[in-house]
């Protein structure tokens, strides 16, 4: 049986989900991370960000403050298309 058209979950409000830009090499594909806490640091917002950090043996999830101006927001589609492997 096929699902209807009304059966799709609400968009995301607000987005938690971001890319990181690396700063130790200009072509290094962004870290994948997920906002846990914001904090203002004089005129600028900081973030603090959990990331799994593929430049360390065994890949491991660590969480460090990242200024917002290196952060892009991802936003997820809960509604994709059953076809669409992502």
């Amino acid at each position: 049986m096929n699902r209807s058209r009304r059966d799709t979950w609400p968009p995301y409000q607000p987005t938690r989900h971001v890319l990181v830009r690396r700063t130790d090499y200009r072509y290094a594909r962004p870290w994948q991370g997920f906002i846990i806490d914001w904090k203002r640091s004089g005129k600028h917002w900081e973030a603090l960000v959990a990331f799994a950090d593929d430049t360390q043996d065994g890949t491991p999830v660590v969480h460090k403050w990242f200024p917002a101006d290196r952060l892009r927001p991802c936003h997820p589609n809960p509604n994709a298309p059953r076809d669409d492997p992502y």
